[in-house]
């Protein structure tokens, strides 16, 4: 889920670090009365779960401990949805999703990855390597930089206090040397829009993700093993629900499962593609929660090295000077996380969905042509392999991670009202403060199970 890769706060220079804009919620979503429920004649299950990501495995675990009979139906042939440690394209752990335990003291994955003697590592303070062409900035380029930050920063800061529902753009100083970097970081890569598609009142609504922790072996491992133990059908994609009947019927290409409940965890992506019918229809409520809340997307550029390192140090940032005009062309990368050979790039934003439909071998070598003209040509022979994280054209997801557009602020509080007695909504999306991130995802699951157990009483 960001998050895909980066978070809607993360990674970005360590000035950033210290500008706290907004202090944590106490819940990831508000808990919401749901009504009680009419016992159906007979079912299959007491609750249908819809997906096997984050939220839909909370979900899960939440409502098994409490005694209920679950199904979890997942369209894919993996449990994690967008958390997904691949281990085979590089022969080592790589996060083609999730990458960072965002707000690592009170995200759920925390103290599992704990127990189960997984390798953690702060990630809060990184360098950055920063190049303007192929050298390094003056002491009064780097003045310049700090200061497009700050101006960035205090017009993001205000605009969120005041609630400023517009788009973000708007709020900045137009053509201030070197805000393009500053866009690009807490834009695209960060949120998955441009400043254009960005709403300060959404980014001011999140919580900071400090502590951020990388996991050596993969995020996704760790929410693969979360959901081991829970009852799922894989490659059995939703269809239609039937949330007007009693009981609710759940139509996958794996059959048709009978439920009292039902909880959907798909994307909005998956939502606004209209790829499960549902009967009755969706209320306006729910379409317009849908509506305001876009897929965003971030994606992932990785490339394996054959160990020489560049004068790059493990685990910073590389990033460049980007032109004012926005959106930007830019793939910053992650260097040697934990000293692997690994370097990984990120694209985001409409940039990032330019690339997603321009294909693999166009983003490889994108990414490729912004390291020769940084760091020189002979970069190139050093690189054994490439690869793309195509979330964009993922037929059960269709991007990274929802953001509200300007103007629909509200958006995340209208999707997350139950849909009716029967049918509710999770997800990264609904996550309240933590939205945008795999344990946000986990809690919005876990918050909307109590619900549902609620209703079943």
């Amino acid at each position: 889920m960001p998050s895909q890769g980066l978070s809607p706060q993360g990674g970005t220079p360590s000035m950033i670090k210290s500008l706290s804009r907004r202090t944590f919620l106490a819940t990831a979503s508000g808990s919401l009365t749901a009504p009680a429920l009419a016992r159906a004649a007979t079912f299959d299950v007491d609750v249908a779960i819809v997906g096997a990501g984050s939220a839909g495995l909370a979900a899960g675990h939440t409502l098994v401990a409490a005694g209920y009979k679950v199904a979890i139906l997942e369209a894919s042939n993996r449990i994690g949805g967008r958390a997904f440690t691949d281990t085979t394209t590089f022969g080592l752990p790589f996060d083609r999703g999730c990458s960072w335990l965002h707000s690592a003291d009170v995200n759920p994955y925390t103290p599992m990855a704990r127990e189960w003697g997984y390798t953690l590592k702060n990630h809060d303070n990184p360098g950055e390597a920063m190049f303007v062409g192929n050298s390094k900035p003056t002491t009064s380029e780097r003045s310049a930089y700090d200061l497009a930050w700050r101006a960035t920063l205090d017009g993001l800061l205000a605009a969120g206090q005041q609630g400023l529902d517009a788009p973000a753009s708007d709020v900045l100083p137009k053509d201030m040397p070197w805000s393009g970097v500053s866009q690009t970081w807490l834009g695209p890569l960060s949120m998955g829009v441009d400043f254009a598609d960005m709403s300060p009142a959404d980014w001011w609504s999140l919580a900071q993700v400090e502590p951020n922790v990388l996991v050596m072996e993969g995020f996704g491992t760790v929410v693969a093993r979360y959901g081991a133990d829970l009852p799922i059908t894989f490659n059995a994609p939703v269809t239609a629900i039937d949330h007007g009947s009693n009981p609710v019927r759940v139509e996958s290409a794996a059959g048709t499962v009978t439920a009292r409940a039902a909880i959907v965890t798909v994307s909005t992506g998956v939502l606004a593609a209209e790829k499960i019918r549902f009967t009755p229809g969706l209320p306006n409520r729910t379409l317009t929660g849908i509506d305001g809340l876009p897929m965003g997307l971030l994606a992932k550029v990785p490339l394996l090295f054959d160990g020489t390192r560049l004068g790059l140090k493990a685990q910073e940032w590389l990033a460049y000077k980007v032109p004012e005009v926005m959106p930007a062309q830019a793939c910053y990368f992650l260097t040697w996380p934990f000293d692997t050979n690994l370097m990984i790039g990120f694209v985001g934003g409409s940039f990032g969905w330019e690339l997603s439909a321009a294909g693999h071998d166009a983003a490889v070598d994108f990414a490729r042509g912004e390291l020769r003209a940084m760091l020189g040509a002979d970069v190139d022979k050093h690189i054994i392999k490439g690869d793309f994280t195509d979330w964009a054209n993922e037929p059960w997801v269709l991007g990274g991670y929802a953001a509200e557009r300007p103007g629909q602020h509200g958006a995340r509080a209208a999707l997350a009202e139950p849909i009716s007695e029967r049918l509710f909504l999770a997800g990264e999306a609904l996550a309240g403060a933590y939205a945008m991130t795999c344990g946000g995802a986990n809690m919005s699951g876990s918050n909307v199970a109590r619900n549902v157990i609620q209703a079943l009483r």
